[in-house]
């Protein structure tokens, strides 16, 4: 396909969505300015002074110079009275108290209709006027310490407010009220009654685990923390407000127990690795399904295909989800948690949900500005010691004269720092010059300023800006925000900008049916993005090889003045000139939807449906200038690719939940769903350019084109249902059969068991403990899976562009497929424990899990003589086991309102290959020469294996005649990719509504690869 046509329908794709964005916010302005009317009364002030004037004309006055209307009819309202009123800034309310006084008439605003009638009968309104009155205090806890943000509500109505910095509320009330209702999250709700003081003090008490409590768990169900069986946690508003990052993923560094997070080397902008309780599979992915308003999305981190050998990172699916439109985050620790999740579900599962307008609050406006600076924290320790070359003092070069004596010269292909002292007692031929310098000046052989390499990169920068605005009446609400990020990346000239549109809706249209919708926009480019892995065109691999001898600020005076690559001794490729010389751009547009409604049966039955959709275009371009290093671009070459990928969701559930006795209550979902996804790629290599300067693939002689589509469908059916008995026993079953289109024909149909239990043993035993405020254990079984992606049952061939002698080439693929491919299996058990301490002041929650997945989907290499190349086998074992900790606690909580609060978590996987296939002793993982990563019966999942430097008894490295270290003759293992353990340490101080946060993440490796580069 010809780049032209590529971009015109990028480009076509692109305004299709700009329009669909733009009614989308006409749309949502339309129903902001609805819902704005609630507010009008309350915010809009009269001023009237009359004195002796008829009911009738101060109406009038109020209908000229505001926006309220009055209805009414003559034989209810006396309109001839006579009034005398004198009122400044004063609402609707005062003004009506004022001029209806000594009439029995009622009144209800309705936006900016005002009625008025005897008894209110002729519009079926029961509201009476009513005159208020002013109650105001102060809310503490235990300590005397101030609580801000306590919800204060008169019970029965929605008139509340909610506590300032210092604790103290004042609230207007109707003459009826009877009840305040005060609540926080952590403390129990309490309610009061007024008795017609106008003065309450409130002191909240700590609750250890309140009913309350509530967790979103799979599929979007809420449930209570106590009833869980499996381990999960979650991050709320706080723990998302208290650091403002760009990538989701960054909030669960160090916080959660068992995740771990690994950045790649793209830079800003570029995806991240997630795993949680370890690596389960050898061949498919090990990172965790996100889940957005409860529904699944795509996240395929965009690397480059080369591996090893170079590439960029343009992200991942989970980088574009604004983190300031996020409410919480739950994460499904492995199959015992995500099981309804099915095959999707077995490195289990990270739930997000979104905001959404606020009821009955008005017209809300949010405003978020962050600027964040980015600086090498570590940094490799090079040595000033060597030079290039080998053997001390043999730099295999040649003799050149200059000014009558001779000179040695340092060949270009030296890469390794194993040459003469950089003393300043050689001298040779100085290679950093002009052309037309050659062979005429000699270097002394000193070392560069130790920091020079670090000099080459930028402070980064990341700034981000959102504005939210949100509303709703008693029954709809919506938020509509937009987003702005700038990020300059530390390598010099890397950008990447990102704008997001997101609106959410959502309708109480009746008592028994409901409505949530969503769509969100987001529109990402970016540029210079660094090169990936031990390609030359990565500058950190040219600054890991080079000379520790070579003047940098010569090698960018160089390219300033002759646009040249250059090559010296230990500088593969000028720095300078790749990132100024070698172009990348790219640009997603990407669309995510949803809708749902929900019908409520009864008081304990319910249905709902919904359905989303994850839709996005990209579009990657790379290009190297005529002249550029290398057989394949020194005429120019240019490498485009387009890719579009889609998935739809789509279930219907149906839940019930009845108490039916006093000690036994029932809950339950059934439900089915239906996945379906396309992946469709489509990429050009253009080379031999015409003429220079020009990257356009039709200025090319030579093209390359190659397109690939897959297509993959899942129908699922489950259950879940869990009994309880008197609220501290709890037991959950879960049931889930998935049917996919990509696995054998025998074997397409997989189901997918679970069963959990909790006992709440301090309500069981009815322990009323000040050291003991809460305990739990909990133990579950699950068996989830890996499905695989399509077409590894199927073979076929492979046709090209070119052909011979006039006629078409093609090639049958080099894969023997499995034509009745398994699913991998994983099965998991725990236990754990939950307790809480000091009303709360004190949390510990312990998870010990043991697990192993089987069915391993392996291509395996096979004999060339036997016509392919791999074979796809189903065969392997990996077991996960390990051990899980989290520690929260109140150290310090002072009676004038300052609190130390510590979190901390601590995690410990062991990640075993138990077996592999009959006759295979090893399968590769990674290549990452000079090791590799590989797996083998018997061994950690993640060894690095490769030739171990030989020691002497005493450990000391034994060197060669030549001066160089000596190496083992067989291959052993040099370390491991995964840490013993890991964990983080996360510090709140806060004190009358200021807070200050810092989180420590760590980690224990205990082998690592040491790989030394000098003598």
């Amino acid at each position: 396909m010809k780049k032209k046509y590529l971009l015109h329908f990028f480009f076509k794709e692109r305004k299709k969505l700009w329009k669909v964005m733009r009614l989308t916010m006409i749309f949502s302005f339309c129903f902001v300015v609805t819902v704005s009317g609630n507010s009008y009364s309350q915010n809009t002030k009269l001023n009237l002074h009359f004195k002796n004037v008829a009911l009738r004309e101060i109406i009038d006055f109020v209908e000229q110079n505001s926006e309220f209307i009055f209805l009414y009819k003559n034989e209810d309202v006396d309109v001839n009275k006579k009034i005398n009123i004198s009122l400044k800034d004063a609402s609707i309310e005062k003004v009506l108290e004022k001029i209806l006084d000594g009439q029995d008439v009622d009144y209800n605003i309705f936006d900016r209709q005002v009625i008025l009638s005897r008894e209110n009968k002729m519009y079926g309104l029961a509201k009476s006027r009513q005159k208020e009155t002013t109650v105001s205090g102060i809310v503490t806890d235990d300590t005397g310490s101030p609580i801000p943000g306590v919800s204060v509500v008169v019970k029965g109505t929605t008139i509340g407010t909610i506590t300032n910095p210092d604790g103290k509320y004042q609230l207007k009330l109707p003459a009826d009220a009877k009840i305040l209702a005060f609540s926080f999250v952590g403390m129990k709700t309490q309610e009061v009654e007024i008795k017609g003081m106008s003065t309450l003090n409130v002191i909240m008490k700590g609750e250890a685990l309140g009913i309350g409590e509530v967790m979103v768990t799979a599929l979007g169900i809420k449930r209570e923390v106590k009833a869980l069986g499996f381990s999960a946690q979650e991050l709320g508003g706080e723990d998302l407000s208290a650091n403002r990052e760009t990538n989701l993923t960054s909030f669960l560094t160090g916080k959660i127990a068992g995740v771990q997070v690994s950045k790649t080397s793209g830079g800003a902008g570029g995806s991240s690795s997630v795993t949680i309780r370890g690596n389960s599979s050898l061949s498919g992915t090990n990172q965790p399904l996100y889940v957005v308003d409860g529904i699944p999305i795509i996240n395929i981190p965009i690397t480059g295909t080369e591996g090893l050998w170079g590439g960029t990172d343009i992200g991942d699916g989970i980088g574009d989800i604004n983190p300031e439109d996020v409410e919480s985050m739950t994460v499904l620790k492995g199959p015992n948690a995500s099981a309804l999740y099915g095959s999707r579900g077995a490195n289990g599962v990270i739930l997000i949900t979104t905001k959404s307008g606020r009821k009955g609050k008005g017209i809300g406006v949010e405003v978020n500005s962050n600027v964040s600076f980015d600086v090498l924290n570590l940094f490799p320790t090079f040595q000033n010691k060597y030079g290039t070359g080998y053997e001390g003092t043999n730099l295999y070069g040649s003799m050149k004269e200059i000014n009558g004596k001779f000179y040695e010269t340092l060949p270009s292909w030296h890469g390794d720092s194993w040459g003469p002292p950089l003393d300043g007692r050689r001298t040779v031929v100085d290679p950093f010059v002009y052309p037309e310098d050659k062979n005429t000046r000699t270097l002394t052989l000193l070392p560069q300023p130790i920091g020079n390499v670090r000099d080459f990169y930028d402070v980064g920068l990341t700034n981000t800006n959102t504005v939210a605005i949100s509303g709703g009446t008693e029954k709809t609400t919506a938020r509509l925000s937009v987003s702005n990020t700038s990020i300059k990346g530390i390598t010099p000239n890397h950008r990447v900008k990102k704008q997001s549109v997101n609106l959410r809706t959502t309708s109480q249209v009746t008592d028994f049916l409901s409505f949530d919708a969503k769509i969100n926009y987001v529109h990402t480019e970016g540029s210079q993005r660094p090169a990936l892995g031990s390609s030359v065109e990565n500058v950190a691999r040219n600054f890991a090889t080079m000379g520790r001898y070579v003047p940098l600020p010569w090698l960018k005076e160089y390219y300033n003045k002759t646009g040249d690559w250059g090559r010296w001794p230990g500088i593969s490729y000028n720095p300078y000139y790749v990132i100024n010389e070698l172009k990348n751009n790219d640009y997603r547009d990407r669309f995510i939807g949803y809708a749902s409604a929900t019908l409520k049966l009864t008081d304990w039955l319910s249905l709902m449906g919904r359905a989303g959709v994850d839709i996005y275009t990209e579009f990657e371009e790379r290009t190297w200038p005529v002249g550029a290093r290398g057989r394949t671009a020194r005429d120019g070459r240019l490498l485009s690719a387009l890719r579009h990928l889609k998935d739809l969701n789509a279930d219907v559930l149906l839940t019930a939940s009845k108490e039916i006795s006093s000690n036994i209550s029932l809950s339950g979902t059934i439900g089915a769903s239906l996945l379906t996804q396309r992946r469709d790629y489509q990429s050009m290599d253009a080379r031999n350019f015409k003429a220079e300067g020009v990257y356009h693939v039709s200025n090319a002689k030579d093209y390359y084109p190659s397109s690939t589509l897959w297509q993959k469908e899942m129908q699922s059916v489950y259950f879940t249902g869990q009994v309880a008995y008197k609220n501290y026993l709890f037991l959950d079953v879960t049931g889930r059969n998935d049917w996919s289109s990509a696995l054998g024909v025998n074997n397409q149909s997989f189901f997918y068991p679970s069963v959990a239990g909790s006992f709440v043993f301090t309500d069981a035993i009815d322990i009323n403990s000040n050291v003991l405020s809460f305990g739990k254990l909990r133990a579950s079984w699950a068996q989830v899976g890996n499905d695989s992606n399509p077409y590894l049952t199927k073979t076929g061939y492979n046709f090209y562009s070119t052909g011979y002698a006039g006629r078409s080439l093609a090639s049958k693929s080099g894969q023997i497929p499995l034509f009745n491919l398994k699913n991998e299996l994983t099965e998991s058990w725990e236990i754990g424990a939950d307790l809480r301490f000091l009303q709360n002041r004190l949390s510990l929650d312990l998870t010990y899990y043991n697990g192993k997945t089987t069915n391993q989907i392996l291509p395996t290499t096979i004999s060339n003589a036997s016509g392919y190349s791999s074979v796809v086998i189903n065969a392997g074992e990996i077991q996960n086991k390990g051990f899980e900790a989290v520690l929260n606690a109140n150290v310090v909580k002072t009676g004038k309102g300052f609190r130390w609060d510590i979190s901390a978590n601590y995690a410990r996987n062991h990640s075993m290959v138990v077996e592999l296939a009959p006759g295979i002793e090893t399968f590769k993982i990674a290549d990452s020469y000079p090791n590799d990563i590989e797996a083998r019966p018997g061994q950690a999942f993640g060894n690095i294996i490769g030739y171990a430097t030989k020691k002497a008894p005493d450990g000391q490295l034994i060197v060669g005649a030549n001066g160089a270290y000596l190496r083992e003759s067989k291959m052993s293992i040099l370390g491991n990719i995964t840490p013993d353990w890991i964990g983080g340490l996360n510090n709140t101080f806060s004190y009358k509504g200021l807070s200050l946060s810092f989180c420590l993440t760590l980690y224990r490796v205990a082998n690592f690869l040491l790989q030394p580069n000098t003598r």
